[in-house]
């Protein structure tokens, strides 16, 4: 589960902002709350703000964060830093992550030299929420020895001196983590110790890596292997005709390998082919499940068997015996099977976070998706949008702890703040005072056409 994020110093954050996922004050819809050892945690936030004030800025430190977390930094952040202020070049940014991993609760962050691409400091702590306490795990600066908390890995000798030579090969390193170090060809560590401390930087480093799921407007959930279970169908054919799209029924039937061939450049498909009859190889030597290869191209999904035969997904509409090709389908309807694993009732744990959720979405099928995960989704898991959708501006949808907004005046920086600070009655029309300024993060206009121009713009 996800905490609180903070970040400072990157694109228009100047100072540290927080997006918290605690619960305030709101004593109403306690069903949208996650108790997790007497602290309660949010299932659900939506970002607010006019174009341009930082509320995607937000979901991109999360993302640019999780890649130097998973592969160091690769590509060039050069320009990254917050630029309002020349000083901000040589000022370092910052990440910091709270969460919740098997019943406790950790923060992890660090700290980065921007316009150098230099990592120059790193934190991991386990926090005790009831005594209000932190606990070191390590921390450390660049060209600096590393501080571990020999307690906390149990004084065991043969894990404190691999963990010193582990570190002692990246110290002067500035472009990885230690968090990465130790999750580069270390199985036998975790192995080797499974009921040491040392395994909590494996499972810090997974849940990055599969609990943490970024969806910006272009790009969909990963989710083609979903459609290959029949029981995953079945769950989706329960709910997509809930959503007004005229959707009756969603299959998976067969399709040629001529269509396949046609659709995907040969290199392309006989990489494909060569990685699947591989894997089939590995599975018969390994004893493991057998992969599939899973492609989504020209707007419709394939699946591509070990066999090499081909399944695509096809839907049925209602009062209506002919199938339809995905690629058929509105934006809307395509971007809805994007999301709709988002709406299962899963045991895994993941915390989506989607820039725009209403991109080509109604405004009543934006109000039910959110309506839907908050009453009937996985409790395990959470939601985090940003949206234009002011529908969503609803007491009867939503508490005040779960609104939130982003504002920037005058080009100046981006200020982050939560509908809670405003205390407003449970019976106000809050998108009617959204939509007026009250809460900032609303667009100010300037006059297009000076006074008695108008007339002559029309003529």
């Amino acid at each position: 589960m996800l905490i609180r994020f903070r970040t400072s110093n990157f694109l228009s954050f100047d100072q540290e902002q927080e997006l918290s996922m605690i619960a305030g004050n709101t004593k109403k819809k306690e069903n949208h709350l996650i108790d997790e050892n007497n602290l309660k945690l949010l299932k659900f936030s939506a970002i607010y703000g006019a174009n341009a004030s930082g509320k995607s800025n937000l979901f991109k430190a999360i993302a640019c964060s999780k890649n130097i977390i998973i592969g160091g930094i690769k590509a060039n952040l050069t320009n990254l830093y917050c630029r309002i202020k020349d000083i901000n070049k040589d000022k370092l940014s910052s990440f910091e992550y709270e969460i919740k991993i098997n019943s406790k609760f950790y923060a992890y962050g660090f700290d980065v030299m921007l316009s150098k691409n230099s990592i120059q400091a790193e934190w991991l702590y386990e926090l005790d929420k009831n005594k209000n306490k932190e606990i070191l795990i390590y921390t450390r600066k660049i060209n600096e020895d590393i501080k571990i908390n020999r307690e906390y890995f149990n004084n065991n000798k043969d894990i404190l001196d691999r963990l010193n030579v582990y570190y002692s090969d990246m110290k002067s390193k500035d472009t990885i983590l230690f968090l990465t170090i130790m999750n580069k060809d270390k199985e036998t560590l975790y192995r080797d110790n499974p009921t040491n401390n040392v395994c909590i930087l494996r499972n810090i480093f997974n849940w990055f890596i599969n609990s943490l799921i970024i969806i910006f407007p272009n790009v969909g959930l990963d989710n083609t292997p979903f459609f290959s279970s029949e029981k995953n169908i079945e769950k989706i054919n329960k709910i997509i005709s809930k959503f007004g799209t005229g959707i009756s029924e969603c299959k998976v039937v067969k399709a040629s390998f001529q269509e396949l061939q046609a659709a995907i450049p040969p290199e392309i498909l006989r990489n494909m082919i060569n990685t699947i009859q591989n894997d089939y190889v590995n599975s018969q030597k390994n004893d493991t499940e057998i992969q599939q290869a899973f492609i989504r191209i020209n707007r419709e999904l394939y699946i591509i068997k070990k066999d090499l035969n081909v399944e695509k997904i096809i839907l049925k509409h209602k009062n209506n015996d002919s199938q339809y090709a995905f690629s058929e389908e509105s934006d809307g309807t395509q971007r809805l099977f994007d999301l709709i694993e988002i709406l299962m009732d899963k045991d895994n744990e993941k915390i989506y976070l989607i820039d725009e959720l209403d991109r080509c979405f109604h405004p009543e099928l934006t109000y039910k998706f959110v309506q839907r995960f908050l009453n009937f989704a996985n409790n395990n898991s959470q939601l985090i949008v940003t949206t234009h959708e002011s529908r969503l501006l609803n007491f009867d949808l939503l508490r005040r702890d779960e609104i939130w907004f982003a504002n920037r005046e005058k080009n100046g920086p981006t200020e982050l703040y939560s509908l809670e600070k405003y205390n407003e009655r449970f019976d106000k029309k809050i998108d009617k005072a959204y939509l007026e300024g009250r809460y900032g993060g609303v667009p100010l206009f300037e006059t297009l056409f000076p006074v008695g121009d108008v007339d002559n713009e029309n003529s």
